[in-house]
């Protein structure tokens, strides 16, 4: 209980909403010229984008989805600049994002960074690339299954027990790839205060805590919320924001709550003071 009275205080304290709305704007610059990207990556595949965004229907609002998959339709013929341009216009709106999250993760810290910008763009670029990597695979993933499978088995032998194995694993592999990634964010980018540094925790915190959000904040939106009423026809851009939004403080959270087991622990490790065996000799002569 005290853990999450803390995690509420440094949501106000470190500003946590300010720094998620950064990141919602810039994943969102970043999402509509990386689905161009993809369109093209799994055209080469004979995989359909509109098979991975149907994937997320649960997670997603489904106007979100309704935008995302009248935007894919539009973009099925694109020519090559096209593809290029949006590869690095993707690339450098999702440098920025991570950048503020870099910056948000020395927060959770109570750090300032020190590292040189030049360095500190370096490991944003690394992470993009990697989060990058994260999320496609997180996406296609579920959708390659025993079809495709039976596909590669024309060029790579795969018995019946590979491919059975495969379909039924394939989402804890997902899930497994995400953690992952999330607990290498937070294992590198802090200066390492302790010893003993805690990621695992805000890793399997921030994926279970993001698919239950994204589930709840679908169902609300589904059933509840009439964004089209408020804000018109970008009713449903502002229902993929906020999911971006949720997405990035959930993300924060887990490295806030990795800081906080960090205290914690370096607390208790503080309370045993080691004594010297001559200080006790010394105190049985005075006696």
């Amino acid at each position: 209980m005290d853990i999450i009275k803390e995690l509420i205080r440094r949501y106000d304290r470190h500003r946590i909403y300010l720094i998620s709305g950064t990141l919602a704007f810039f994943f969102l610059l970043s999402l509509f010229p990386l689905l161009i990207f993809l369109n093209a990556l799994l055209g080469t595949f004979d995989l359909q984008l509109l098979d991975l965004i149907q994937s997320l229907q649960d997670l997603i609002p489904q106007s979100a989805l309704d935008v995302l998959a009248a935007y894919v339709t539009s973009i099925s013929s694109t020519s090559t600049g096209l593809i290029s341009f949006s590869l690095l216009a993707s690339l450098y709106s999702s440098s920025i994002a991570v950048t503020s999250l870099i910056h948000s993760i020395h927060t959770a810290y109570n750090q300032h960074s020190h590292r040189h910008f030049l360095k500190t763009k370096l490991w944003s670029i690394f992470f993009t690339f990697l989060i990058g990597l994260a999320l496609a695979s997180s996406l296609i993933l579920p959708i390659l299954g025993r079809n495709f499978l039976l596909f590669v088995s024309k060029y790579i032998p795969l018995s019946d027990g590979v491919i059975a194995l495969w379909t039924n694993l394939r989402w804890l592999i997902t899930a497994s790839v995400i953690t992952a990634t999330l607990a290498l964010l937070y294992k590198v980018i802090p200066y390492k205060p302790y010893k003993k540094q805690s990621i695992w925790p805000g890793a399997v915190f921030s994926l279970i805590g993001w698919m239950v959000v994204s589930l709840l904040f679908s169902i609300y939106v589904n059933n509840y919320a009439n964004y089209s009423l408020v804000y018109g026809p970008l009713g449903a851009v502002i229902a993929l924001m906020m999911w971006l939004f949720f997405t990035g403080m959930i993300i924060i959270l887990g490295a806030e709550l990795n800081s906080i087991l960090d205290v914690r622990r370096n607390k208790k490790l503080s309370i045993y003071v080691k004594v010297d065996d001559t200080d006790l000799d010394d105190e049985g002569l005075d006696d």
